[in-house]
């Protein structure tokens, strides 16, 4: 099923209980549709967010509520029942605010294009950290429960891992040749995944950031801009020539295209039962694949970690500077800049 949105859409989220979809458009509206299983999208809501593009959206609080992330540098978060504003931080970073995640049920994390990474602690209303090891955009973020790791990538071609519980940057990656677009974490913490704007995969293993251990390349030369993680050995990439593919790690195989649109991808999500798959791109579209066959004929395709040969030590750490050790493209700052933690954030408005 799909829907025209009337302009580009971002970034697009599920709803974790129910049957709805948001998404962030270039004008700096979100809209919330509820779909069925009937092949219907209907539109329960549109709302200006922001007064620029919103380029990133989550549900937080079990679905209660929307946090959206804007090029206006600031972060909403929106009632999902009655659209009306809860909390606004206009000025939650001093660039343009590029991705967002859900970190906790209680913490979140946003990117800034200018590499500035922060993370939000709902319960105490405040900025709790903030890391400025990149040098260019946040292009995307993932996060490790078990071991408190944030992961992010950066289009000054370097890989990131923050520690949470000590506040400290853990590793940083040596710099690639081109920009790192995305990321998943894979293989049960073994395996940090991202794509590239060449089109390659960059398989890291856990503890060793410093250089990938390996790389797929069948996806080049389009950009790898959104990775999705499926399960522990599929991931669905989404790419510039608007393919949407569902790719197998380790081993490393194209398993069968999924769907496409006309212009690059933007954002893929999962609804929350899994049936469904949503995607953005650049042609306003809103489009949602029904997954069930594509899951149910490859499972069981893709192998597991027995023939990886690198670590299956996921809780090693061994790359304790995070200082890229190639060359001086970029110069960081190994630690996170303190913060005033009196900055309301989710504060009534």
């Amino acid at each position: 099923m799909e829907i025209d949105l009337g302009a580009n859409a971002f970034g697009i989220d599920f709803h974790p209980s129910k049957n709805l979809v948001a998404t962030g458009l270039i004008d700096g509206h979100l809209h919330l549709y509820r779909y069925d299983t009937e092949s219907s999208l209907v539109r329960e809501r549109k709302v200006r967010a922001h007064k620029e593009s919103c380029r990133a959206v989550r549900f937080i609080d079990d679905g209660q509520r929307i946090v959206t992330a804007s090029a206006d540098c600031s972060i909403l978060a929106t009632d999902v029942e009655t659209g009306a504003s809860v909390a606004h931080l206009q000025n939650a970073h001093e660039d343009a605010v590029n991705t967002l995640i859900t970190v906790t049920d209680t913490t979140i994390a946003s990117g800034d294009d200018q590499g500035c990474v922060k993370i939000w602690d709902t319960r105490q209303r405040s900025c709790s950290h903030e890391f400025n090891v990149h040098e260019d955009y946040i292009s995307c973020m993932t996060f490790a429960s078990d071991s408190m790791k944030l992961v992010a990538t950066s289009g000054d071609g370097t890989l990131s891992v923050c520690n949470l519980r000590t506040g400290k940057v853990q590793s940083q990656s040596e710099f690639s040749e081109d920009e790192l677009l995305s990321v998943v974490i894979m293989k049960n913490g073994r395996k940090v995944i991202c794509g590239t704007q060449n089109g390659i995969l960059m398989l890291y293993s856990w503890g060793f950031f410093k250089d990938c251990s390996d790389r797929f390349v069948d996806l080049s030369p389009n950009s790898v801009d959104v990775l999705l993680k499926l399960d522990e050995d599929r991931v669905i990439t989404g790419s510039d020539n608007g393919i949407i593919s569902l790719v197998g790690i380790l081993p490393n195989r194209i398993i069968q295209p999924i769907g496409s649109h006309e212009f690059p991808i933007e954002d893929l999500a999962l609804s929350h039962d899994n049936k469904f798959l949503g995607s953005t791109a650049h042609d306003s579209m809103l489009k949602l694949w029904d997954l069930e066959e594509i899951i149910e004929g490859s499972n069981g395709n893709a192998s597991g970690a027995a023939g990886d040969s690198d670590s299956d030590n996921e809780e090693m750490d061994l790359d304790n500077d995070p200082k890229p050790s190639r060359g001086t493209k970029r110069k960081t700052k190994s630690k996170p800049t303190p913060v005033d933690t009196t900055t309301s954030f989710f504060a009534d408005m």
